[in-house]
């Protein structure tokens, strides 16, 4: 696959597609389009680069808790863009991307 083919996705409309960027669940709009694969990859690369900056000054403690994972789901719109799926996830996320991030350094002592 090169960066020129083209992958179909179906997502939530966002811009041009949909007014407003209020709205509620049960009136989601949804609609189909083609993304260059070159500029998904791009649009993803550049979301987990970002995300993992964020996460790297995440505390390793929380309370008494450690923080080994953090899991952050993520919906792409018929247009490619990549976004962080809000509050809930129910608005049809179930075709979205779910990265999981795990810390190698926790240590399991409870000091």
């Amino acid at each position: 696959m090169t960066d020129e083919d083209r992958i179909s996705i179906v997502g939530i409309a966002t811009g041009e597609e949909r007014s407003g960027l209020r709205w509620r669940r049960n009136e989601a709009e949804f609609s189909r389009d083609e993304v260059r694969v070159g500029e998904l990859r791009k649009r993803v690369d550049e979301f987990v680069r970002v995300l993992t900056e964020v996460l790297a000054t995440t505390p390793m403690k929380a309370g008494g808790y450690h923080v080994r994972e953090v899991t952050v789901n993520a919906e792409i719109s018929a247009k490619g863009t990549v976004s962080i799926l809000g509050c809930g996830g129910e608005i049809g996320g179930s075709g979205g991307l779910t990265f999981t991030f795990v810390r190698d350094d926790v240590s399991t002592s409870a000091d």
